[in-house]
């Protein structure tokens, strides 16, 4: 049994009564206005509703322009799209796409900032067809600031339209890399030479062929101050640059005269890489110095018979030298050259950091090591990375302090050793003590507190380290870092 309200049963009784007493033409005409009232109501719920979803998108409106990115700077909000890509020297265009893609705002504000584009991926030369849609929109919004360019390249042909293409913004190249399968052909490099250079400040040719006959390219780079290139054949580099206007230079050749014929050249290097891969001219009385006078920071890499390429070079403002001597594919062994060494660090007073590498072909002694650190009296940062016994207990008691003898190398707090041999733990420790000491103690006027070691030896020790830190009064870590192995 359904149950109706009383309102409900009070109307309906009353239009009983009424149909009691009505016509049926009435009635009719009852049921019209009736049904007519209900269209009404259905027409202003409609309209309600209508208002209702308005208001309701009107506030989420107001909720979304509220919002605290809403409230951002322009200048910050492409700071945040420049995070997005990454610390990749490219980006990647999907990125910047999807970035682009989440509202018109940010769309109109990333199209309108040029440096958001101007990392451009690198552009394949040996691929068919024209050049890619999403390249061609990279080159287009990163006008007009300079862009960093990679050309790939491998033993196939090259497009001649890709390349006109990227050619055609060449002077908004602020970085060109070459990076080929193999050396790069002359003739890349004389259409690259052909365009105009006005931004470039960096460029990579990678390794290039110089077995071709015709004349070599000549670049007019007028800001370029970075340069790599690499030239394994030739009696000389087979490419004319602006060598005079590099501060970053590096530089790998085979030839015996081609490093100081460039370096010759290089007036204004601050910072230097440089790859000999053969060397057998003897030094020459009378010749003159190669004169560095800028060179702050040099790396040597020897994969030559006679490393006698300090005879010929003068940097008197260096601080950095790393040397790499890697010989391992010569049939006989060969020993470090200490006398042409100690000489080229007299004409080097002002070196504080000094890194020598050497595999199991190249002898160096403990007395070589010993006779550099001599003529370095300014060095801090030491780095041996040696695979012999160069590293011995002798040359770790010649760096031990002593009260009354003058110390060797006073100034180093700064020492990494790797991959030497076993060491005496009394020798070791002692050393190590002999150069530290805590705030509250008398600090020695002579020599420089330890402020990083790191020692990886091999050891049989009998006490942990811990032992003899407490023994020994050795500083802590992170200070002082010994990894020790053991041969099987």
């Amino acid at each position: 049994m359904t149950l109706i309200g009383a309102p409900v049963r009070a109307a309906l009784l009353e239009q009983r009564e009424r149909t009691k007493r009505s016509s049926k033409a009435e009635i009719e005409r009852f049921i019209e206005e009736l049904e007519s009232k209900i269209i009404s109501l259905g027409s202003q719920i409609c309209a309600l509703e209508e208002l209702r979803d308005h208001q309701r998108a009107c506030v989420l409106a107001l909720k979304h322009i509220g919002s605290p990115i809403h409230s951002l700077p322009v200048e910050l909000l492409v700071e945040i799209f420049d995070l997005a890509a990454g610390d990749y020297p490219y980006i990647e265009f999907k990125d910047m796409y999807r970035v682009s893609q989440v509202c018109s705002d940010w769309r109109q504000i990333a199209h309108s900032t040029p440096r958001l584009w101007t990392r451009i991926p690198s552009l394949d030369l040996h691929r068919k067809g024209n050049v890619p849609d999403p390249m061609a929109a990279l080159l287009a919004r990163s006008a007009p600031l300079p862009v960093r360019i990679s050309l790939g390249h491998n033993y196939g042909g090259i497009n001649p339209g890709i390349l006109e293409e990227v050619m055609k913004v060449s002077s908004r190249w602020g970085y060109l890399l070459v990076d080929t399968i193999g050396p790069t052909p002359l003739s890349l490099l004389r259409q690259l030479a052909q365009c105009r250079l006005d931004n470039l400040e960096e460029m990579d040719l990678g390794s290039i062929d110089a077995t071709e006959s015709t004349p070599p390219p000549a670049f007019i780079a007028p800001r370029l101050r970075k340069l790599s290139i690499s030239n394994f054949t030739g009696e000389a580099p087979q490419i004319i640059m602006p060598w005079a206007q590099l501060t970053e230079l590096t530089f790998e050749c085979d030839c015996q005269d081609g490093s100081l014929e460039v370096l010759t050249q290089c007036t204004n290097l601050v910072k230097a890489d440089i790859t000999i891969s053969e060397w057998s001219r003897p030094p020459q009385v009378g010749q003159d110095l190669i004169y560095c006078s800028q060179l702050q920071s040099l790396e040597l890499w020897f994969m030559a018979e006679n490393p006698l390429f300090f005879d010929y070079l003068s940097a008197p403002v260096l601080q950095e030298l790393r040397l790499h001597l890697d010989l391992a594919d010569l049939p006989t062994e060969l020993h470090w050259a200490a006398a042409h060494f100690t000489a080229f660090q007299m004409r080097t007073p002002n070196l504080t950091r000094l890194e020598i590498h050497s595999s199991d072909a190249f002898t160096i002694t403990s007395d070589d090591l010993v006779a550099a650190l001599r003529s370095a009296p300014s060095l801090t940062h030491l780095k041996l990375g040696c695979y012999d016994d160069t590293v011995d207990n002798a040359f770790i008691r010649a760096l031990h302090y002593e009260d009354g003898v003058p110390p060797l190398v006073p100034r180093l707090h700064n020492l990494v050793i790797k991959w030497t041999l076993v060491l005496m733990e009394d020798v070791l420790a002692g050393m190590i003590a002999s150069r530290w000491w805590d705030d509250t103690e008398l600090v020695p006027s002579l020599v420089a507190r330890w402020t990083h070691l790191e020692l990886q030896i091999q050891c049989n020790w009998d006490r942990p380290l811990w032992e003899l830190r407490e023994d020994y009064h050795l500083p802590p870590w992170p200070i002082l870092q010994i990894f020790t192995y053991t041969y099987t």
